[in-house]
């Protein structure tokens, strides 16, 4: 997977976590690890969303942080019960 793209799993992901804590980045950042520490997302977890392209370690956070952020636009303009309190 190339820098600039994403897979549809690793953006399911970050919406699920979204729509779950309703929080921004970087409170949807604790969200996104504890899903993934229990495997709450169709039984993934830190290695299976890694190789789809959820890097969450420390060296991954800054892009994490941008996908994340576009991610939860997109999100909020599909659902605009979730953009209370923005």
């Amino acid at each position: 997977m190339s820098e600039g793209q994403i897979a549809d799993t690793a953006i399911e992901f970050i919406a699920f976590c979204f729509e779950r804590s309703q929080r921004e980045w970087p409170k949807l950042y604790d969200e996104m690890c504890n899903v993934a520490s229990k495997r709450l997302y169709k039984g993934l977890g830190y290695d299976e969303l890694k190789d789809a392209g959820v890097d969450l370690t420390f060296s991954g956070m800054a892009k994490m942080s941008r996908i994340a952020r576009e991610i939860t636009r997109e999100v909020r303009a599909r659902r605009p019960e979730l953009a209370v309190g923005v």
